[in-house]
């Protein structure tokens, strides 16, 4: 099988400007472009290779769960539309809390 496509629809980058800022902040804070430039490609490649494998179903059968660590962001997760040809990546969470801690989780 080959690899999917795979795209960012214009939704996607829409969210990403509300979620992160154009300069990296000076706590550290990544910025759009951080995001752009080491978090990408690894989604990207990951959807391509096996876009079902690497997500989860949703209550929708038509949108698929990504979710998975970055390079700067400790937890991310984006909402992929799949289908045999193609993987569009539309919508965007990001979660730059604290790792959970505790007896499950060391």
């Amino acid at each position: 099988m080959t690899d999917r496509i795979v795209r960012f629809t214009e939704q996607f980058f829409d969210r990403l400007e509300e979620l992160l800022p154009t300069e990296r902040g000076r706590d550290g804070t990544p910025s759009i472009t951080d995001f752009i430039s080491f978090e990408i490609a690894p989604i990207r490649d990951g959807l391509a290779r096996d876009a079902i494998g690497a997500t989860a179903p949703t209550g929708n059968p038509d949108v698929r769960a990504l979710i998975c660590t970055g390079v700067l962001i400790p937890a991310i997760l984006a909402y992929v539309a799949v289908d045999e040809f193609v993987a569009e990546v539309y919508w965007l969470s990001l979660d730059f809390g604290p790792p959970i801690t505790g007896p499950l989780h060391r």
